[in-house]
Formats: C-alpha cells, structure tokens, sequence
C-alpha cells in the first residue's frame, strides 16, 4: 500500500527565507531587522493570494524563536532543526498562535488574544500571534486590538496578514511595518516548477509550464496546485498539449481563426466558433485572455518597429490601428462581463459580436473599397481622382494593403478612415446628475457606491468632471474608473474622459439627497401621529406611550 500522497503546494513550502521564490525585497528587509536586533512589535503583510505572507509569517516566527540563531547571525536563518523551528513547521508550537480572522471575526475574539497575550510564552523567547486575513475582523475587535498592538508586551509579536490592504483602518497600519509582498513574474514561477518537477522525476515540457505559470495569475500556490493535476491528468507526462486540454485553454491556432472571422466580418463562422469552444469545455474567460494578448502585440508590432512573429506582422498591417485598440477594449469590457454572471456563452458571443457592430466604417463601405480596389488592380487607366478616393478609403498610413497573407484573408476586410459608423444615437445630458447616478447605479457593481457618494463639477463636450467622497480615495482603483468611465461611454454612446477628485463633506450627491429625503419622512411620519387627535384621546384614555423608534414612514408611492 502506498502512502499518502502530499500536495506539492506543501511538500515544497520554504522553511527559510533563502527558499522563497521572487520576494528578495521583502527577505531583506525581515533578515535586516532581525539580524540587527531591530525586531518591530508588529508586521503587516500583505499580497494577493498564493505568494507566500502565511509561509514568511511562520519563517519569522522560526527567526525569532530559533536557538541556533546566533549560528546563522550572517544572514539570520532558522536551523530548522531545533525543537522550537520543528514544533514551528510542524503546527505544534504552543507559543505560536495562529489565528484565522475569517472565522474569528468578533470582538470576543480578540479579547482573548489580549488577555492571553501579557503572559509570558512557555517556551520559547517569543509569543507570536499570526493573524490571517486580518481585514475580516469587525470594526469593534479592530478597536479592541489597537491599544495592545500599539504597545504589547515586551515577548509579544503580531504578524497580520491580508489580501485585502484598503480594507485595514489606518490606525491598525501605522502601528506596523509594512512588508508588500508582489505577484510573481511567469518565467519566475516556470522555472521554479521545473526545479521541482526534476526533484520528483516527472518528464515534462517547458512550455506547458510556462502556460502553467500564465495561469497561476502570479501565485506560486496555485502554479504548484495546477502541476499537480497536470501530473495526475498527464499521467506524470506533462506535455503542451495535455496542459491546454486540462486548462481549457484556445491554442494559437483558435486565436488566429477568431481574429480571421473579426477582420472578415463573418458572423456566423465566429459564432459557430464560440459554441464549438463552449461544447468542448474550454474556458471563455481565457479564451478572451488569450485574444486580448494576442491583440496587445499586434498593436506593439503596429506602433513600433515591429515584430518577428510572421503571423503577428501580417495581421499588423491587415488591421487597422483604431480597430486593434477598440477590440482589445471590447475584450476587457467582456472579460469583466464574464467574471460576474453566470450564462458565460452568451457574454462571449456577445463580446465577439459587439467587436463587428462597433467597427470602423460598415460592411457596405468596406465591401464597395474591396470591389474598387480590384477594379484598380484590373483597370490601371482609372483617373487619378477615383484611385486616390479609393486609397483614401483602403488605406490609413498611405502603405499598400495586402490582400491576402498566409493564413490571414483580408479581402473584405478593408478598413476605411472615415468615423465609427455606429447607429446608436448619442445622448446628451439633461443636467440632472442625481438622476443619472440613479440610471447608471443598476448596471455598475463595484464602482455604484462611489457614484452614490459624488457630485457634479462640469460636465462640457465629452468631458466631465466629479467629486467623490474623500473616505473612498484608499479603495477608488484603476479597475474602478475604468468600469465608471466604460458604463459613461454605454450610457451617452460616445467616449467620455472622466476627471476625479475626492472632497470632503460633500451635498449635493444622491447618497446625501436619499439620505436628507429619508429624514424628511420619518419627521413627516412623526408629526403626523402627534397630530392625530384620535390616536392621542385613546393613548390618554389608556395611559398609553408611543415606544422609541416605532415610527417608521409608510411604505409605497406618496
């Protein structure tokens, strides 16, 4: 009977700060502090997930407590042999506490780490409390722990950990050193699974682990959970081709047909596409991933000196600059789309359809540009006024179009100068800016209360300009005013540039106005039960009183 199977995620876990993969910034400043005696009362780490803040957590812990430290003083490594780096490893310290914040989120909690915390450890020189995904705790525990985390026992360390920095009150931050952990590069990941996949004798290709690394998103835990299915679905053969399969993922060649189907405008094949990867079970988010970086390097190769990719230098000069930048915009709209419902097919089709309705110029122009252009190809006697109308209209930086290259067939697909020809009439502002609030609120998730908390400054041209409550600014985010200024642009059918700034106490927006209008209601609602004479002769007649806070406004229309 073989043993139990130990996931490579923790079989290869580092047990010193020379193990871990990609943090060298954060592994000295730990090393320097320790080895120079200058121990903080509290760290903070913090990072997405899979990249090592619970594994330098307890690396720390073993720091702090190893007896053979001094041994190691020139670079401050745990032996990992003693009793107190093993009792560490192996989950069994009695003077390192860990605590996971998701599932002790109260004050009561908390409480008890403090009352435990001012006695002395049992064995070892440090109690250490590892604390993770700290943002969880409640507003009460984190008010609770401010006085002890700002001054604790002299044998007391915290280490808090958490993916989710905005979300730790400023008065918890500036009581800890910091220490950002970042997502790892993909070469840096490939080549750590490789060292390990030799350690464990499994053959493989390189370029599937570096598909499996793109995958990991930057989290080395995930790299390694997704190698070890590799393993299982390879049968400890891990090839290119097997990897693709078991992520779901399009292959080079699906990205070249999608982008085929796009440049000739033909639907129905791109369609039958899409329900071809769906029926297969390849992801569509990826697919979109995929397409979006295939298109981020035509654009590259269109805008600087090029690309030694064949296939990449063809499609940059069958397509049209403008175009390239508007379908990798309609792939990030899509992306986020996909990410939040749950009838994915239909968000992707529609992502790539939306790629030939919002194209620059229509089928009919590109159709008659094509017709003209064989025409001049036959004709050579054409005046020269219609040939340069023609190449006005087949041509946006006066070099010759290619009419067909390798796999690429780019008859129809002729790109023309003139303005995106999209029948959507555009909309103008009416000034209401409360009112507009309220229509964009339904189509926005993450970015609605930000909307909900500002107010108009200017809104001129495609232009506009608001103010958004200065208790937002720590978790307004790139990805925020993107899905803001993309709903923007849905809504008016036009691009808008949106300009922000954060203010406080502002009044003139819609959360401020629901809020004053709420009020209004309630005093409405109470001044109408001290003026009922009826309802006031029967609390009389039975010396009765109207209980705090039973007043509420009715409900329905006014």
């Amino acid at each position: 009977m073989t043993t139990n199977h130990v996931a490579l995620a923790r079989k290869y876990r580092p047990k010193k700060f020379g193990e871990i993969v990609g943090q060298e910034i954060a592994t000295t400043v730990l090393r320097n502090t320790i080895c120079n005696g200058k121990i903080h009362h509290a760290y903070l780490l913090t990072g997405t997930r899979g990249v090592g803040k619970t594994t330098i957590a307890r690396i720390i812990a073993k720091a702090l407590n190893c007896i053979n430290i001094a041994a190691n003083a020139t670079n401050c490594e745990p032996c990992c042999a003693c009793a107190c780096c093993v009792a560490i490893d192996q989950g069994s310290m009695i003077d390192v506490i860990e605590i996971d914040a998701a599932s002790n989120t109260g004050v009561d909690n908390i409480r008890e780490v403090i009352d435990n915390a001012k006695y002395a450890p049992s064995e070892s020189k440090y109690k250490i409390y590892i604390i993770d995904e700290v943002h969880m705790l409640s507003k009460s525990a984190f008010n609770a722990m401010l006085k002890t985390l700002e001054e604790p026992p002299s044998h007391v360390i915290f280490i808090l950990a958490t993916t989710e920095l905005h979300k730790i009150p400023i008065t918890i931050l500036s009581r800890c050193l910091q220490i950002k952990l970042r997502n790892l590069h993909s070469n840096e990941i490939s080549q750590h699974l490789h060292r390990v996949l030799e350690q464990e004798n499994v053959t493989h290709e390189q370029s599937a682990l570096e598909l499996i690394a793109k995958f990991a998103h930057g989290s080395m835990r995930d790299a390694l959970s997704l190698t070890d299915q590799a393993i299982a679905f390879s049968n400890g053969n891990i090839s290119q081709d097997s990897t693709n399969t078991m992520l779901g993922n399009s292959d080079e060649d699906t990205i070249h047909d999608m982008l085929n189907y796009i440049i000739q405008q033909n639907s129905s094949e791109l369609v039958t596409l899409a329900q071809t990867l769906y029926n297969n079970g390849y992801n569509l988010e990826i697919c979109l991933e995929n397409l979006a970086h295939t298109l981020q390097k035509i654009a590259v190769a269109q805008l600087t000196s090029g690309s030694t990719d064949d296939n990449l230098t063809n499609y940059a000069q069958a397509m049209d600059v403008n175009s390239v930048q508007l379908y990798f915009e309609i792939c990030n709209l899509g992306l986020n789309q996909l990410k939040q419902v749950n009838d994915k097919y239909s968000t992707f089709v529609m992502t790539l359809l939306r790629m030939l309705a919002f194209n620059i110029g229509n089928r009919q122009q590109k159709q008659s540009a094509v017709e003209n252009l064989n025409s001049i190809n036959q004709a050579p006697s054409l005046d020269t006024k219609t040939a340069t109308k023609i190449t006005q209209a087949t041509s946006i930086d006066n070099t010759p179009l290619k009419v067909a290259t390798d796999k690429i067939l780019v008859a129809t697909d002729i790109l023309d100068t003139t303005p995106s020809s999209i029948d959507l009439p555009r909309v103008e502002f009416d000034g209401n800016w409360l009112q507009l609030v309220r229509n964009l609120k339904s189509v926005l998730r993450h970015s609605a209360p930000f909307l909900d908390s500002s107010e108009l400054v200017e809104f001129s041209g495609n232009k506009l300009h608001i103010r958004i409550d200065k208790r937002y600014q720590t978790s307004f985010s790139e990805h925020t005013h993107q899905e803001l200024t993309t709903a923007l642009n849905d809504y008016f059918h036009r691009p808008l540039e949106l300009a922000y700034e954060f203010f406080e106490n502002l009044t003139e927006t819609l959360k401020e106005f629901d809020h004053k209008e709420q009020q209004q209601k309630q005093q409405n609602a109470q001044q109408a039960i001290h003026d009922d004479t009826k309802l006031i002769d029967m609390m009389k007649q039975f010396s009765a009183t109207i209980l705090p806070g039973s007043i509420k406004p009715k409900l329905g229309f006014n």
